[in-house]
């Protein structure tokens, strides 16, 4: 009985460890999907009484400082680059990866206020652009090639990956495409109009497209004016959806929806982390596993986590920036953005580089003065040049800086401790909106298994010992009991009979006489009988 209840204590402990355990994971994974899927519609007012102003993952540093007249003299204008290439409205710049300049313009192409009717349905009477949209530039200016006439209505957001492949965004027909790079290698120098368009009917043709073409919404399949996209290197990529539906996407190399996060905020009311109004360009550190994301019209930048969309930090500092951040780019632990004009704050209107890691605004810089729309920005892996295309001057600026400055004018919006760096892989993901750890449910979760584990192994081991040990009782107790009536056996007077006979009829075997075996069943164990000597000394 007693072994009975220790197998049932043992049994109960295993399943309470592993219990546990599988709580732990499954706390993990509720974590994890809680942050894959926030909610798409628009806040209402009460919504915001729960986030207060003094959120303790930003405070404000320095506000009152004003910016700088001076622009920094490490970073050089350079006045000639690209001078004699007319565009049209430039709404995007990116960078090869063999380092020449792509350009998106919208040639003949101007956004105004009958593009779109109130249900955000583009008015398609015009047809598509007819002039090249894309155009590639080496570094000294020159032009290398351009593609993209009839292809796009109204392009707005262009990234070359790390591949060289083309992933363009047109506001008018809610999608996103990607070009492959081999098939705009192919149209590289085609200098017929005729030649070219044919070409490019019938070979550039995108590899993958993403929405509805015309055809505005906010589900797996359909976008709304979608502004831009960041990719990664294992081909996941991003895109801010953007003027209606003000969220992000994250989806796998096969164009398959794998996260997504955002919501409208309200003008007037201090955004939350996750709600943007008007997310206009995308970032990625990819060291730091960080994206980053130009809140348009909340005149900030703010960072999550690639692999999950947790929230990491804000920056912004209306006073030296202003109201409007357009774009932002990232390289070598620096951020570069660019602001837009604004009547409530009188900022420069210009780019600027800041730290971080601490916030800090370490440079500006222009054309030598403001400028008037800079709508898109792109930084070279090494920071040593800055591309920024103006939206409604038509004009493209290159700025070189010397990568191992750093001048402090201003100061941004920080963590509460400044010198703390984004985690990375492995670290720790704070989710501060939803008020979680991942990482340290993640961690958790792993120790409790290996607990688990440890204990079921330790309690097996136990069982198994404990049941060999009662194995090796019983066969003693077996072999006991069996000697045991093996001993009452033989004291049985048929038994002992048999043995005294067997002892005295060893050398001569005559046939018992029938008196005596009737004397066996009638007369008790002490009868003469016992004693078969008498007996056999009586019959002679």
């Amino acid at each position: 009985m007693v072994h009975l209840q220790y197998d049932i204590a043992c049994c109960i402990s295993v399943l309470f460890i592993l219990s546990l355990a599988e709580a732990g994971f499954l706390d993990y994974l509720n974590l994890k999907r809680s942050v894959d899927h926030l909610p798409d519609n628009t806040l209402g007012i009460g919504e915001y009484l729960e986030f207060s102003d003094n959120d303790k993952s930003t405070v404000n540093i320095n506000t009152e400082q004003q910016a700088s007249d001076t622009l920094s003299k490490d970073i050089e204008w350079d006045s000639q680059w690209a001078k004699n290439i007319k565009f049209g409205q430039v709404s995007a710049v990116s960078i090869d990866p063999s380092g020449n300049i792509g350009i998106l313009h919208r040639g003949s192409r101007v956004w105004g206020s009958t593009t779109f009717n109130i249900r955000n349905i583009f008015n398609k009477e015009d047809g598509p652009i007819q002039e090249n949209t894309v155009v590639l530039l080496d570094k000294s200016g020159k032009k290398l090639s351009e593609w993209g006439a009839y292809k796009f209505y109204l392009p707005h957001g262009l990234t070359i990956d790390m591949h060289g492949n083309y992933w363009i965004t047109d506001v008018a027909l809610h999608q996103v495409f990607k070009f492959d790079a081999k098939d705009i290698e192919m149209m590289k120098g085609l200098s017929s109009l005729r030649k070219r368009r044919y070409n490019q009917e019938k070979h550039l043709r995108p590899s993958l497209t993403l929405g509805e073409a015309f055809v505005p919404g906010n589900d797996d399949k359909r976008f709304c004016k979608p502004t831009a996209v960041a990719v990664e290197n294992n081909g996941d990529f991003f895109v801010s959806d953007g003027y209606c539906n003000t969220r992000i996407l994250k989806f796998n190399a096969k164009g398959e929806r794998i996260l997504h996060w955002g919501r409208g905020s309200i003008y007037g009311q201090t955004p939350v982390q996750n709600a943007f109004n008007i997310p206009h360009a995308l970032a990625l550190a990819s060291e730091l596993n960080l994206l980053f994301v130009a809140d348009r019209e909340n005149g900030r930048i703010v960072s999550f986590y690639a692999t999950n969309g947790t929230f990491h930090k804000e920056y912004k500092n209306h006073t030296i920036i202003g109201a409007l951040i357009y774009s932002v780019a990232y390289a070598k632990g620096r951020l570069y953005l660019i602001n837009g004009r604004n009547s409530y704050y009188a900022a420069h209107v210009r780019g600027s580089v800041l730290d971080v890691y601490s916030g800090d605004i370490l440079l500006q810089f222009g054309p030598g003065q403001d400028m008037d729309s800079p709508h898109d920005i792109a930084v070279s892996q090494d920071g040593s040049e800055i591309y920024v295309v103006e939206l409604n001057k038509n004009i493209a600026y290159k700025f070189s800086q010397m990568i191992n400055t750093s001048i402090q004018t201003g100061n941004f919006m920080v963590p509460t401790n400044p010198h703390q760096k984004p985690a990375l892989l492995t670290d720790i993901y704070v989710n501060q909106s939803l008020g979680g750890i991942e990482g340290g449910a993640l961690g958790l979760a792993i120790a409790t298994a290996i607990l688990a584990f440890i204990f079921l192994c330790v309690a097996i081991g136990m069982i198994i010992t404990r049941s060999q040990k009662r194995d090796g009782c019983w066969l003693i107790m077996r072999k006991r009991m069996r000697w045991e009536a093996e001993r009452r056996e033989n004291y049985k007077l048929p038994n002992l009979l048999e043995n005294r006979r067997s002892k005295s009829f060893k050398t001569t075997e005559k046939r018992p006489n029938p008196r005596d075996f009737n004397k066996l069943n009638t007369e008790p164990e002490t009868s003469e009988d016992e004693y078969p000597d008498n007996s056999i000394t009586k019959i002679i």
